[in-house]
């Protein structure tokens, strides 16, 4: 998990009141917040951009910045040195990624404040534009403006490592959702968001003014470019937000264009999300404008005119609501919970708390808008035990011992998983439904007139359940295929089969699949890999010729050997390596490992 520092001095100056570090870092811990220690730490100014960079624990020197990407062989100016606590990022509570946040949660923890943050948003301040063209590209937007106090050089470092981390939290690397961060002063409306040609439109990113560079250019000369290429390369325009002078205020989601960077001195924030993930975009959106707010800022709306015509106007940071019952929390918790005891930790939480009954047993819960990570009563009694306070429950004795055993698919699992690993292949993990096309027809398979399949899907393209671990494999396969060859991967899961003698007309096994693409992939690879594996788990195979239509014919084996561990190996056929978008030959082996028993 990635970890970040939080300076000590300035969270207490965001609670109002000095607190010692240990106590500080005892909250955070009940909080749920890992944290790895209290450390004095230099930091240093970039040269090219003036930002603050935090030096890495034990570096003497700082020569890369981490908010441009300029790099040079003497070590930045050093700045000045702060004690700062050192906590693991909680994935689950992304809006504990910033001293803002933190704050606010500490204040309720510590007791300094209780019940629901409150947010105003004030009318529109920008309209943004939405062209169609980017409806293929990057289909989401989310916009605020925020007015804070004319930043300084900590706020600004706190506003650089906010976005970032959650551009990791909740934006999967910049994947589902990415944050552009702007000085309003500098731009001038309506924004337009729309797409470019690749090689035309120059403009000077973020950390190199004076450079002006089209889109193709940042993607392989820009350090941020050459590091998140990989999001745009395979699209014939790239998505960009323009002003009405026609500057280009950035590229997403790779850079901002210089010159209407934020600085210190900057009063008037443009913030823009945009994404693959209506529910990324909107939920980092608002989170950072939340904890904006915490930093002193106010909120101002945008209008957002999409392509159907409609006008969004974003952020909404009304609360949401929710019901939970006294007597579920008590079964879930074990605590001895009454109405008051409740309420009392829920508030603690941030959080409001309304009865809906005489007798006080179920209440109305309502909760930021930033807590996207409240989705059912359960999450809240997980609340409800750190209001509670972990210290407080007391150790019983529990009623009864055993002691387990693994299941025997999982005991073969684990050797055969060792012994893959060894051999230097990776393991990845895919999902469990598919479509027609990617786990049949793209491997030359006839689709069965009968097959499981999900009746009632939530996305109407994933109905298939899969029936093997091909699919995933090969779509790891091409969502790689850019690194060094040769690339090996492995995937060990369920896969489900129809059986008349099964429960519910199914039955599950666990299957492998292992696959090397490169050069020199060939039977003979797999072949020495499947035996190997055999060999630790003590078996051995006989091998017969047959016809497949996913591999290439005389170049694949059926296995059996005398147990439940079967399977096919084979070099795949030529169709099937261009159909998921491959180019070197493929060796794979699938196989069944071990029924799983229900």
């Amino acid at each position: 998990m990635p970890i970040v520092s939080i300076d000590a001095d300035r969270l207490n100056t965001l609670l109002g009141k000095t607190h010692p570090t240990e106590t500080l870092s005892d909250a955070l811990e009940q909080i749920g917040c890992d944290v790895e220690d209290v450390v004095a730490i230099d930091r240093y100014r970039c040269p090219n951009c003036a930002a603050l960079v935090e030096a890495s624990l034990g570096a003497e020197t700082v020569k890369v910045c981490s908010v441009c990407g300029h790099t040079q062989e003497e070590s930045f100016a050093k700045v000045d040195a702060v004690t700062v606590i050192r906590l693991d990022l909680l994935a689950a509570r992304p809006d504990l990624f910033d001293i803002g946040g933190l704050a606010r949660a500490l204040k309720g923890y510590l007791g300094e404040t209780r019940g629901l943050p409150r947010y105003e948003v004030g009318p529109a301040a920008l309209v943004v534009e939405v062209e169609g063209s980017t409806a293929d590209v990057r289909p989401y937007i989310r916009c605020a403006v925020v007015r804070v106090p004319p930043l300084d050089d900590a706020t600004l470092a706190t506003l650089m490592k906010m976005q970032e981390n959650l551009h990791w939290g909740v934006g999967r690397d910049r994947k589902l959702a990415s944050i552009g961060v702007y000085d309003l002063d500098r731009v001038k409306g309506p924004v337009r968001y729309t797409t470019l040609e690749p090689d035309t439109h120059p403009f000077e990113p973020l950390g190199m003014p004076g450079r002006p560079m089209t889109g193709r250019q940042i993607l392989t000369e820009h350090p941020k470019g050459v590091a998140y290429a990989h999001l745009l390369a395979e699209l014939p325009r790239y998505p960009a937000l323009i002003d009405a002078d026609g500057q280009v205020l950035s590229m997403p989601p790779i850079i901002n264009g210089d010159a209407s960077r934020v600085q210190v001195g900057s009063r008037n924030l443009f913030i823009d999300v945009t994404g693959i993930s209506d529910a990324a975009a909107a939920h980092s959106l608002h989170m950072l404008v939340s904890s904006l707010i915490e930093l002193g800022g106010h909120a101002f709306a945008v209008e957002v005119r999409q392509i159907a015509g409609e006008t969004l106007v974003t952020p909404d940071l009304t609360p949401k609501s929710t019901v939970i019952e006294l007597a579920r929390a008590k079964q879930w918790l074990g605590l001895p919970l009454d109405a008051d005891s409740l309420t009392d930790a829920l508030e603690r939480m941030r959080v409001d708390v309304r009865p809906l009954d005489a007798g006080r047993t179920s209440f109305e819960v309502t909760y930021p808008r930033f807590r996207g990570d409240i989705r059912h009563m359960v999450d809240l009694f997980e609340d409800l035990a750190i209001g509670f306070g972990y210290a407080n429950i007391v150790p019983a004795q529990i009623p009864s011992m055993t002691v387990s055993v693994a299941r025997p698919e999982e005991a073969r699992s684990e050797m055969v998983r060792a012994g893959l690993l060894g051999l230097g292949y990776t393991e990845i993990m895919s999902l469990p439904l598919t479509t027609e096309a990617d786990h049949f027809e793209k491997l030359r398979l006839p689709v069965p007139a009968r097959y499981p399949r999900v009746a009632n899907p939530k996305l109407k393209a994933l109905t298939v359940v899969r029936s093997h671990l091909m699919t995933g494999v090969l779509q790891a396969l091409h969502e790689n295929r850019r690194r060094p060859m040769p690339i090996r991967l492995f995937e060990m899961d369920n896969v489900i089969r129809l059986a008349d003698g099964g429960r519910n007309g199914i039955a599950e096994d666990r299957n492998l699949c292992f696959a090397d693409v490169g050069p020199d992939a060939g039977y003979a690879v797999a072949r020495a890999t499947l035996d190997a594996m055999l060999r630790e788990l003590g078996l051995v195979a006989k091998y017969e010729a047959i016809e497949h239509p996913t591999f290439t014919t005389g170049r694949v084996a059926r296995f059996t050997t005398g147990t439940a561990v079967q399977g096919v190996i084979g070099e795949v056929h030529p169709e099937v390596v261009v159909g998921f978008g491959l180019e070197y030959p493929i060796s794979l082996v699938e196989m069944t490992v071990s029924p799983v028993d229900f």
